[in-house]
């Protein structure tokens, strides 16, 4: 697990909401990737001052000749013969091209199942820290936790990742859990128990996670008590699981989905919005 500190967000106004997505599941370099629909949802992000973003893994699929699963009938036909020798190169290039515009609004970067696979069996365990490095954001590892801290200077015109934010601004910061997640579970109630088992396990505010290729969420309370330990607390906590790029079922394409009869994967990537000035966030899935 990686603690990486904290990310600073100023922004103007008490009014404003600002939106952390979670991007995951990409499989850049399948035939049934939704490459359009990845491309816009990095615009999104890119054209929405008030959206920032952490990646949850599986950005490509990372599925050479040699492994079991590799199918040559669901690789992306832009693919190369040439490529296939230098596959992890290749792919995370396209990644780090695709993810270039929005660099700068990034919390940080986990990588996924198909990363880690790819880098024990190919012995290239640098390609998350290469593509992290290009793209100059945090690394999360498989399991990365960070606090964001919301900070309201009305003299700044519009929401921005700072390094230190002005010491009379007012704070509200929420501590964060990104993984990439684990699960075999086909129905909806075994997939989100992965994340409901996080949200029991680590202390944080806000839980990401992705795998499973279904939007889906659960909201949690917890009662403490304050620092003299005279008053009752409630606190709430959010879990979000995102949605994939990966169609399940492509026409013309018979995908490893499909053999195995899952559902249909939930395009989209899903956040976590937030009313700093209120303590209010909901999320979208």
């Amino acid at each position: 697990m990686f603690s990486t500190g904290k990310r600073y967000i100023e922004y103007p106004s008490r009014a404003d909401d600002l939106t952390l997505w979670n991007l995951a599941d990409c499989h850049i370099g399948a035939a049934a990737c939704s490459l359009d629909r990845l491309e816009a949802d990095i615009a999104t992000i890119r054209d929405d001052p008030f959206s920032f973003w952490v990646g949850g893994g599986d950005y490509a699929d990372y599925i050479p000749p040699g492994d079991p699963r590799f199918d040559a009938d669901t690789i992306d036909p832009s693919m190369k013969i040439a490529d296939l020798g230098d596959l992890g190169k290749v792919l995370t290039e396209r990644v780090r091209d695709l993810l270039a515009p929005i660099k700068n609004k990034c919390l940080g970067m986990c990588f996924g199942n198909h990363e880690l696979a790819y880098h024990r069996h190919q012995n290239q365990s640098h390609l998350h820290d290469w593509l992290c490095i290009e793209l100059g954001v945090p690394n999360l590892g498989f399991m990365g936790v960070f606090d964001v801290v919301f900070a309201r200077n009305s003299r700044v015109k519009a929401p921005r990742l700072v390094t230190t934010p002005r010491a009379d601004t007012s704070k509200r910061q929420y501590r964060v859990l990104t993984f990439h997640g684990t699960s075999f579970a086909t129905t909806p109630a075994g997939k989100i128990n992965s994340i409901i088992k996080a949200m029991n396990y680590f202390d944080c505010d806000w839980y990401f996670m992705g795998h499973v290729h279904e939007k889906n969420g659960h909201r949690a309370a917890r009662i403490g008590w304050d620092e003299a330990c005279t008053k009752m607390v409630q606190k709430e906590t959010l879990g979000i699981i995102t949605g994939a790029y990966l169609k399940t079922y492509e026409e013309g394409i018979t995908t490893y989905g499909e053999q195995k009869i899952y559902s249909p994967a939930i395009l989209g990537a899903s956040w976590i919005r937030c009313k700093p000035d209120k303590n209010e966030f909901w999320g979208r899935v």
